[in-house]
């Protein structure tokens, strides 16, 4: 895992993470995984669904979790630079197989990447842990 997250137990109830993923059955695993551990699902299919989605639902999601390559269009870059654009903390926690050295040039700060495949708890840790560093910035 690259980036300045560390291992965390803690969740925040009910977060609401923003799934960006091209890959439906992908999609389908992730949703699963954060929904069963408690968190508030929204999903995209590609970048301009997750650009609607933080158009409309920008006041509830806590963090975002995206792919880089996202199919034809936007990518995962472009996806985060929105985010970002309406919501200037968001944590963002990027997982590709093949864009990691990719990420320090990409500049996203307050960020991580974690390479495919990841371990589910090394990706819930990676969330967790950037919810957590989220509301510590907000006391």
């Amino acid at each position: 895992m690259l980036g300045r997250f560390s291992r965390c137990d803690s969740l925040s109830p009910n977060a609401t993470i923003l799934i960006v993923e091209d890959e439906p059955l992908i999609r389908l695993a992730l949703i699963d995984m954060f929904e069963a551990t408690g968190f508030v699902v929204l999903d995209a299919g590609d970048a301009f669904e997750a650009m609607a989605l933080l158009d409309t639902h920008a006041d509830s999601i806590g963090i975002m979790l995206t792919d880089i390559r996202l199919g034809d269009g936007p990518d995962g870059w472009d996806v985060a630079r929105y985010a970002r654009s309406r919501l200037e903390d968001l944590p963002i926690v990027f997982v590709s197989g093949d864009s990691a050295g990719d990420w320090r040039e990409a500049g996203i700060n307050r960020s991580v990447m974690l390479a495919k495949p990841v371990a589910d708890g090394d990706l819930l840790a990676a969330v967790r842990t950037g919810l957590e560093q989220s509301s510590r910035q907000g006391d």
